[in-house]
């Protein structure tokens, strides 16, 4: 039984799209879901209910022209592969590659043996490039997201607030007596803790926060729609309440120790009234700092 691929097709050309129906229908190995959309907006609201395996887009639709199509099909698009569609300029089939589409067609050369190898070069290359980009953004001890990839995906929501107002709230933390723990036990035990304390994170982190480790003994968690202090203050007890509490560990000649960790938390709310990113850390930061001192 053939493999079930769907593809999203941005085509305003309704013969257009009878060719790239007639041209894929022709593989044996996979049997395609071709959904075809002739406007970036009935394209947004379907990638937001179902996420497809692949976006084939035509750059020059009536709303949108040129790269700027492709600019806009990668902010709703996320990680999607995509294979560009143009006329007969090869140049702007090579531009889009450039700005992260893995493959470009002439509409002139579409046919089953062409389509079929953009199809599978593009998932082949977003595969690898994943792979790739997952090695250079993870934390190789905790296995979150580093540092990196939180400047980036700061920068996504930055982003989202400037062009849908969408508020986001930054939540800073750090571990209490981690030095001591480190002195006493030695850092394989101080490393253990830190992937003790990753994995709870993790194991109780929605889908659509982002937590990361910022280095050392702090994280940091970027969390959308928060909009007011009581719902800031609701997170920050929550992720007190699941951080918190005894860890048992094994260190040299299988002794057993149970360490008492805690966590120092401080937030700042992105809205209309507050400040831009950088000053929002800051701010985060010293309410972080503001809240270790109660601990001293």
């Amino acid at each position: 039984m053939p493999n079930t691929l769907t593809i999203y097709l941005l085509e305003d050309s309704a013969d257009d799209v009878y060719l790239f129906n007639q041209s894929v229908h022709l593989d044996d190995n996979f049997q395609y879901v071709i959904v075809d959309f002739s406007s970036l907006t009935k394209l947004q609201a379907a990638i937001h209910f179902i996420t497809p395996d692949l976006l084939v887009i035509d750059l020059n639709i009536p709303e949108s022209q040129g790269l700027q199509t492709l600019v806009e099909v990668k902010h709703m698009a996320n990680d999607t592969p995509i294979i560009v569609l143009t006329g007969n300029d090869e140049s702007l089939g090579i531009q889009a590659i450039q700005l992260g589409a893995q493959d470009y067609l002439l509409k002139e050369e579409i046919n089953y043996s062409t389509l079929k190898r953009a199809i599978r070069f593009a998932r082949e290359r977003s595969m690898l490039y994943a792979a790739l980009e997952q090695r250079a953004i993870k934390d190789k001890l905790t296995k979150l997201y580093n540092r990196a990839a939180f400047d980036q995906r700061l920068a996504n929501f930055e982003a989202d607030f400037i062009r849908y107002q969408r508020p986001y709230a930054l939540i800073m933390f750090d571990l209490n007596g981690f030095k001591t723990i480190n002195d006493e036990y030695g850092h394989l035990a101080g490393d253990k803790i830190l992937q003790h304390v990753a994995d709870r994170f993790q194991m109780f982190n929605r889908a659509s926060d982002f937590i990361c480790r910022y280095g050392g003994d702090e994280f940091i968690l970027i969390v959308p729609n928060v909009e007011t202090e009581e719902q800031l203050v609701k997170i920050i007890d929550s992720k007190r309440n699941i951080i918190n509490g005894d860890y048992t560990l094994q260190i040299a000649d299988k002794k057993l120790i149970h360490a008492p960790i805690s966590i120092a938390i401080g937030g700042a709310i992105r809205n209309i009234k507050d400040k831009a990113p950088n000053e929002l850390l800051k701010l985060a930061d010293q309410n972080m700092y503001a809240d270790k001192l109660k601990c001293l």
